[in-house]
């Protein structure tokens, strides 16, 4: 599994037309990338967004560090002039309450059944 943090700096008086922005023309593209499992996004204040991306693998998060771009190119640009500070890397621990296998590839966390951010079935 690999995550992408992607850390913004956005005008403080854009905040709202940001998230708006990531919300109509980020989320449906990002469910495309490859072996896709969740995207988060936080306002850490003063103008700071960050997001954390999770994949099944390395081409998943690659994929979507070019994903982002466009569209923070085609349409965000006004809102975030400055490219994000990017952090890729191989998810080495990881712990939820009450979900099941991670991503569809590792045994139970936690003892409950389900699927942990949406995953697939177990591989083989």
């Amino acid at each position: 599994m690999h995550a992408v943090i992607r850390i913004y700096q956005v005008d403080p008086g854009s905040i709202d037309e940001f998230k708006q922005l990531v919300n109509e023309t980020f989320l449906p593209i990002i469910k495309e990338a490859p072996g896709f499992q969740a995207y988060y996004s936080l306002d850490t204040g003063d103008g700071r967004i960050a997001s954390v991306s999770v994949f099944d693998d390395r081409a998943g998060a690659e994929a979507s560090t070019k994903m982002a771009a466009d569209n923070i190119r085609k349409n965000m640009a006004s809102v975030a002039p400055i490219p994000p500070e990017v952090l890729e890397g191989e998810v080495f621990a990881t712990e939820a309450a009450s979900v099941g296998p991670l991503g569809g590839v590792t045994d139970t966390v936690g003892g409950a059944t389900g699927n942990l951010l949406g995953g697939g079935e177990k591989k083989s």
